[in-house]
């Protein structure tokens, strides 16, 4: 039980496997896979949002997908296990390992939506230079980006995604400074993974950015989500 609490894994010859990185937990009580981590890792989230919006890994093997992706090989393994293990898609092959997703993409989005999360880790913000003009790695990100998909009206504060780490490699110095909510003209969201991986033109892509406000009760968001959902091209 300790070492179930911890996530460590381990194996009893006949009685129990536990594997936490690929969702299973095997008694000797049933053979039926128990789900012990619901929530989607930001890995397996990237794959399926590239797949539904950039372009399908129906048929593509685990290393290209991690070339694409800009994930090492266990990272996507890891990934499709737990998309096979949910019931997202299934993972055919042997020497090579494929994915192939049974669902229509619209029903593979409706299906996995309750499994996702925000993709958003940390928000800071900053005074400076709009850095969108200089840096390929930075999206317009929040309100700024749902104004340039929706209807909805842009706010005074610019808003831009970032993978996390960009902006001390890239963007910190005497024209752009830490800040705070109150004064900063810029603010930069560190996301769980890249989202200029998915960029639509120079916006995180509409997918995220719907999960982004999904739990927001405002009338204005709520239509502007619905929008975002109408507008994805299937």
């Amino acid at each position: 039980a300790r070492l179930i609490e911890k996530k460590i894994q381990f194996i009893v010859p006949g009685k129990q496997m536990f594997l936490p990185e690929f969702l299973i937990d095997l008694k000797e009580y049933g053979t039926k896979a128990k789900t012990i981590a619901p929530n989607m890792q930001p890995s397996a989230q990237l794959l399926l949002l590239y797949h539904l919006q950039i372009e399908s890994l129906e048929g593509i093997n685990f290393k290209e997908i991690a070339d694409k992706l800009l994930y090492n090989g266990m990272t996507i393994t890891r990934a499709a296990y737990y998309l096979h293990n949910v019931g997202l898609c299934e993972i055919q092959g042997t020497k090579e390992k494929y994915l192939h997703f049974k669902s229509s993409k619209r029903k593979l989005w409706e299906e996995a939506e309750p499994l996702m999360s925000t993709p958003v880790k940390e928000i800071n913000y900053y005074n400076g230079f709009s850095p969108i003009e200089y840096f390929s790695g930075v999206c317009y990100a929040n309100i700024t980006a749902l104004s340039n998909y929706t209807d909805i009206n842009p706010d005074v504060v610019e808003y831009f995604a970032v993978r996390t780490g960009y902006v001390e490699q890239q963007l910190l110095g005497p024209n752009f400074k830490k800040s705070n909510h109150l004064e900063g003209n810029i603010c930069i969201e560190d996301w769980k993974y890249n989202p200029a991986i998915l960029k639509t033109d120079r916006n995180v892509d509409p997918l995220s950015l719907y999960l982004c406000f999904r739990e927001s009760k405002n009338e204005r968001i709520e239509m502007a989500r619905e929008q975002l959902i109408e507008k994805v091209e299937w």
